[in-house]
């Protein structure tokens, strides 16, 4: 079994005891994500004084964005407990994948087909790292197909 598939299955537990959606797209999505933003499972602070914390290196900007969503559809999220502070994603890699996923539950597209690689890259790129970001989208695809070869 790959780090990858291994990951991947700690993903589906965090998201299935907090009961939130578990595609298999999503899935994949937040292992992409953890796969690059983490250097390959080394990192969980952003290197200098950069504010991202944990595998999948959240800003306090998504954190709010997090907030707000879980204000607005409290009925989604009965299980979750918000950090008070991003340095907890550090420590708590459920928290932190949980947190990931209802930041993607909040955005209007609809996540790319499962088996389309480089269209979650992409949807990475632009929701997760935004245009503003030093990543390219193909970061996110090789660092996803690293970690599962």
């Amino acid at each position: 079994m790959t780090l990858g598939e291994q990951f991947e299955r700690y993903v589906l537990n965090a998201l299935a005891n907090h009961r939130l959606p578990l595609s298999k797209a999503a899935i994949r999505l937040l292992v992409m994500i953890a796969a690059h933003e983490s250097g390959g499972f080394r990192y969980v602070k952003q290197m200098g004084n950069g504010p991202a914390r944990g595998l999948l290196q959240m800003e306090p900007i998504g954190l709010e964005e997090v907030r707000r969503y879980v204000v607005l559809r409290p009925e989604r999220f009965r299980s979750l407990r918000l950090p008070e502070h991003l340095d907890e994603l550090i420590f708590n890699t459920e928290l932190a994948i949980v947190c990931a996923r209802a930041f993607f539950m909040a955005k209007p597209e609809p996540l790319p087909d499962e088996n389309n690689i480089e269209g979650l890259a992409k949807y990475a790129k632009q929701h997760w790292n935004t245009e503003a970001g030093k990543a390219r989208w193909e970061d996110y695809a090789n660092a996803y197909r690293e970690l599962n070869a």
